[in-house]
């Protein structure tokens, strides 16, 4: 029986989506301070004017939901997002606070995760801004609202701050070096799992992602190709040009793959794997009409490759998998090359372009 693998590890995306989720969370709590006995009768608050800022903010919290959703895949978008979100806590906290009593309201310690949110997103630099700003207003916030110049005023005022700025640049520091060692992981992942030249995965990654794929028992079509004449590509045009090549293929895998929902491998020299859902013959020709027109057009040069397929209807097995492929794709060779050899053992001939 497997584990399931617990870390504390966050990308940005799952990192956005856990402070998603305490909005939500602090906005139950806001409503149980402005509204739920004993919390409102010993509490002083503006009742009046949080309606409008409960609305608003459950509003943009719902928005920002669904466009987090959508923007999973979407660096640029979550990008836009996660600063748009930072900016939105600050303007919330400040006006909740605002309304419970000023520098005196409970709500206070969520200054803490606004400093972290920023230090996450924006580094030292995200601390350093988040804590002066907040600073600045929490000190407006007192000048405005009570009296300093009284001991209980300016006494919670600086030991608040004191203790913000000591909490928050410790906390980022931690935060920063976590956040460095994730970036390293990850960077070593990437180095073991893809492909320099094609960008693509690596054998490694294949073998890894295929076996889980089988004993999960999903349904998929595995594609083995090889690009047809390889070797007389860098003997007449030398082993740059070769390298460009599989470069510019891995790109089109990429690509291609992606669009039919699939996943591209980079096998080992000349040697490339998809795996594609499971689909009709129909998607089937569709996906080897468009990979043939685009590697028939190729830069620097135009190349054709051969492919065998199998399904997971046929076999468990993925030794077995794989040795139909293989079978399949020395057919398709053996047969005079640019073509795909298909489970039901037909050839599949790209039209001329």
């Amino acid at each position: 029986m497997k584990l399931m693998r617990f870390s504390l590890y966050l990308n940005d995306y799952e990192t956005e989506k856990l402070f998603s989720t305490l909005r939500w969370l602090f906005v139950v709590i806001a409503t149980l301070i402005f509204y739920v006995p004993p919390f409102s009768d010993n509490i002083t608050t503006n009742k009046a004017v949080f309606p409008f800022l409960l609305v608003s903010g459950v509003i943009y919290m719902l928005v920002t939901q669904i466009a987090l959703i959508r923007a999973r895949d979407d660096k640029r978008s979550l990008q836009f997002i996660l600063k748009a979100g930072i900016i939105f806590d600050f303007f919330a906290l400040i006006w909740l606070m605002f309304l419970s009593e000023g520098i005196h309201s409970p709500l206070y310690p969520i200054s803490i995760l606004f400093v972290m949110h920023a230090t996450i997103y924006w580094r030292t630099k995200g601390a350093l801004i988040s804590l002066a700003v907040f600073s600045m207003v929490y000190l407006l916030m007192g000048m405005v609202t009570v009296n300093l110049t009284e001991f209980q005023h300016y006494f919670t005022l600086s030991l608040n701050l004191f203790f913000l700025w000591i909490i928050g640049l410790f906390g980022a520091l931690i935060m920063l070096r976590e956040r460095a060692h994730y970036a390293q992981k990850e960077a070593y992942h990437h180095l073991a799992h893809r492909d320099y030249l094609s960008g693509l995965f690596n054998q490694l990654s294949f073998q890894e992602k295929f076996r889980r794929k089988v004993d999960a028992n999903e349904s998929f079509t595995l594609l083995l190709g090889d690009i047809d004449d390889f070797k007389k590509v860098n003997d007449e045009f030398g082993h740059l040009t070769g390298d460009e090549v599989i470069r510019k293929v891995g790109e089109v895998f990429r690509t291609l793959s992606e669009t039919y929902k699939g996943q591209a491998f980079r096998y080992g020299g000349e040697e490339f794997v998809i795996i594609l859902p499971h689909s009709d013959d129909h998607v089937i020709h569709q996906f080897l009409n468009d990979l043939y027109s685009r590697l028939e057009t190729l830069k620097p040069l135009p190349i054709s490759m051969s492919f065998g397929q199998a399904e997971t209807t046929e076999a468990k097995d993925p030794e077995k998998l794989i040795a139909l492929a293989d079978q399949r794709l020395y057919v398709a060779k053996k047969s005079g090359k640019r073509r795909t050899c298909l489970t039901n053992d037909e050839l599949f001939i790209p039209s001329a372009g």
